[in-house]
């Protein structure tokens, strides 16, 4: 911020009101990179056009980026508060806290606002209205708990929906009530919905109650096949109840909250209680952005995690009372039309979870840390190693796969701090089937750093070292495109045969000891975009296969291949599947579903065969 707009700034400062708002700071480019709410919108901001001595770095550095301001006046503060935090959720401002969850985690998910609601299995939280519960740390124990729980309350579990179509497998192993076929009322489906919702809250006592009574009627009435299929539901919830750890000794319905602050971020955990059974454990890693007190922490946190979240319990416990108290229980109470006890307890049962839980943070955070530790410096070694100018935080690999020229894709995988970061991963398709892997390397490379010249979010930031999975010719061939892009980044090459690093323009590789760490490291990036590239590769070639094959069979045509690719996902999938199964799938029939299984079984036809 140079001295004429400072002065623009401060005289447009006067007019601002007395009032409750949110203020909006933006830079040069029109961005917003902070976001406030105040009671008192002008003594509030006239609080950042101070001396700049007088401000604190942080906050000096960011206003010397500060080009311009707006403003929005509320009623009442409350107002301002919900505006913040619906501002910041949009705009993620650079110099507001950013409270970041593990999204690799993936979570449990009801549509709860669909007419005939879904479950599903999710790694983001994108919306307000769908109910999520997790996270949970293991994929594999997650899907054998959608499956038991769809075999206690069947639920749909597909992406499409139409009524009037015909009932898919799921129905007629129970897995599913069938409300595309029409086999039930929208009230009785929403009665299911409720009581599932009800069971991941931790309120399976009831469920299990009726179950059995269920049972011993169906038994009295001679309904075996009933009785088993009641018996089956009950072993299923007792054992999904057996990973729900009791926690206190009353049904209590509450959420506890802990805090840990630390000089550069902070870390948050939440603990979900519902009928006395810990439901979820949520962690958050916050960044300290001007170095705000416990306090300002807690209230910031509370209003970010408690916005658009329809899991809101009557009482919240935490370790530290947050800034604006009573404005946030007013929020609050608005959001879910009750009141919301915030507590700090001193004493007591509640006081002594909140020391459980305080002692699950320090935990974390000491397990954080010291991997933090260890991986900088195992990244630190690898430059010196590399001769690197800065330290390779994060580093992007590129592999090119193709059998014969056909096929022919690359893999971009990044590894962040020296661990996967699966969201950067990205993959191409070669615009041209050649037998080239220079060629396919200079397109690939070309096509990464134009989208990201071009500000393309999905490709930034640039990497800070680059490793091709081959040899010398490999790594030349890399150097002449990002020469000819003007890319000056770190470039090293990795020989699979004997593990040879090569850099540009030097026919002498380095070569590491086995057992370096640094190469380590590398082999395990460039394996993981060799096992990345592959799998695309096998993924092009059985769609091409498979889509080729159907071709062949009599009564298959677009619609019914179409349908097929759709339902099943891959060719390994249809060759495996039943006359049964293939019958299911919409638009098929009995008759079809036996050519296409006698297709795939006897004749060869089936890929990779």
């Amino acid at each position: 911020m140079d001295s004429v707009s400072e002065a623009g700034l401060k005289e447009r400062l006067k007019n601002v009101p007395l009032k409750p708002g949110v203020y909006i700071f933006k830079d040069s480019a029109g961005t917003i990179i902070y976001v406030g709410k105040a009671k008192a919108l002008r003594n509030r901001m006239r609080s950042y056009f101070q001396a700049p001595d007088r401000l604190h770095p942080k906050v000096r550095a960011m206003m010397n980026r500060v080009h311009s301001f707006d403003f929005i006046v509320t009623d009442t503060e409350v107002e301002a508060l919900i505006l913040e935090n619906n501002l910041i959720k949009a705009n993620q401002p650079r110099y507001n806290i950013d409270l970041r969850d593990d999204k690799t985690y993936p979570w449990l998910k009801i549509t709860v606002a669909e007419p005939f609601p879904r479950i599903l299995i999710t790694r983001e939280k994108k919306d307000g209205v769908s109910m999520y519960f997790g996270p949970y740390t293991d994929v594999g124990s997650l899907r054998e708990t959608v499956r038991l729980l769809t075999s206690i309350f069947p639920l749909r579990t597909c992406k499409s929906f139409k009524t009037g179509q015909r009932a898919c497998l799921n129905y007629d192993l129970h897995r599913c009530m069938a409300p595309c076929k029409g086999e039930v009322s929208a009230d009785e489906y929403r009665l299911m919905v409720d009581k599932i919702i009800a069971f991941l809250q931790g309120d399976n006592r009831a469920i299990l109650k009726q179950k059995e009574e269920e049972m011993k009627q169906a038994a009295s009435d001679l309904e075996f096949e009933k009785a088993a299929r009641l018996r089956d539901q009950i072993t299923a919830i007792n054992k999904l109840a057996e990973s729900q750890k009791v926690e206190l000794a009353r049904p209590l319905n509450l959420d506890m909250v802990g805090l840990l602050l630390g000089e550069k971020e902070s870390l948050a955990l939440v603990f979900k209680i519902r009928s006395g059974r810990i439901i979820a454990k949520d962690t958050f890693w916050l960044n300290r952005v001007f170095e705000e007190d416990e306090g300002e922490l807690a209230g910031f946190f509370l209003r970010q995690y408690y916005a658009n979240n329809n899991d809101i319990p009557g009482e919240i416990i935490i370790n530290v009372a947050p800034a604006d108290q009573d404005l946030i229980k007013e929020w609050l109470k608005i959001e879910t039309g009750r009141s919301v006890a915030i507590k700090v307890p001193q004493r007591g049962e509640r006081r002594k979870l909140l020391d459980m839980m305080m002692e699950n943070i320090r935990l974390l955070w000491e397990e954080k840390h010291d991997q933090d530790a260890r991986a900088r410096e195992l990244l630190m070694h690898l430059g010196r190693v590399l001769d690197l100018e800065i330290l390779p935080q994060r580093i992007e690999c590129y592999d090119i796969s193709h059998l014969g020229g056909d096929e022919t894709v690359a893999s971009m995988v990044v590894f962040c701090d020296g661990l996967p970061y699966n969201a950067g991963y990205r993959r191409f398709k070669m615009k041209l089937d050649r037998n080239d892997d220079y060629d396919s390397l200079r397109e690939t490379l070309r096509r990464r750093f134009t989208q990201a010249r071009a500000g393309n979010p999905a490709f930034l930031p640039e990497p800070d070292l680059i490793l091709i999975d081959g040899g010398l010719g490999q790594v030349n061939a890399a150097k002449g495109v990002l020469d000819e892009m003007g890319v000056d980044i770190a470039l090293f090459s990795l020989a699979e045969k004997r593990e040879e690093i090569y850099r540009p323009g030097t026919g002498q590789p380095l070569v590491l000891e086995r057992r370096d760490e640094a190469l380590k490291l590398l082999q395990r990036i460039r394996d993981e975009a060799h096992r990345f590239a592959i799998e695309y590769n096998r993924q092009r070639r059985s769609k091409k296969m498979t889509v080729s094959a159907l071709d062949n069979i009599e009564g298959i045509g677009p619609g019914r291949r179409r349908n097929l690719l759709r339902h099943f996902g891959s060719s390994a999938r249809i060759g495996e599947a039943s006359v049964e199964e293939l019958a299911a799938v919409p638009g098929m029939n009995r008759a079809v579903a036996q050519k296409v299984y006698e297709y795939f079984h006897t004749s060869g036809g089936f890929p990779g065969k």
